[in-house]
């Protein structure tokens, strides 16, 4: 009936939960590629000059003239930073 698409088969909680869960990891990772992409488009577009991206996320936002990251964003941008560290020691391993 009005059921969504997405829980079509679904029929115990755990499985909603699950389903919930992985729509947003899918959310999530979208908007991920998109900010990555919008970055990597001002460097191409920006060729003689130094971008500086150390810092900056998709979770944060600017508040009068800095950087912020939203309370509702903080235990995520602290997982993001563990991501990025896991990755950047990972990359020194390989070398």
């Amino acid at each position: 009936e009005d059921e969504p698409e997405a829980a079509h088969g679904l029929t115990t909680r755990a499985e909603l939960v699950e389903k919930i869960r992985l729509l947003g990891q899918d959310v999530l990772d979208g908007v991920k590629f998109g900010f990555d992409n919008a970055v990597n488009q001002l460097k191409v577009l920006n060729p003689t000059v130094e971008l500086n991206t150390d810092g900056i996320s998709m979770l944060k936002r600017v508040e009068n003239g800095h950087l912020i990251i939203p309370p509702e964003y903080a235990e995520m941008e602290e997982e993001e930073d563990e991501d990025d560290q896991d990755e950047h020691e990972d990359g020194e391993k390989g070398q």
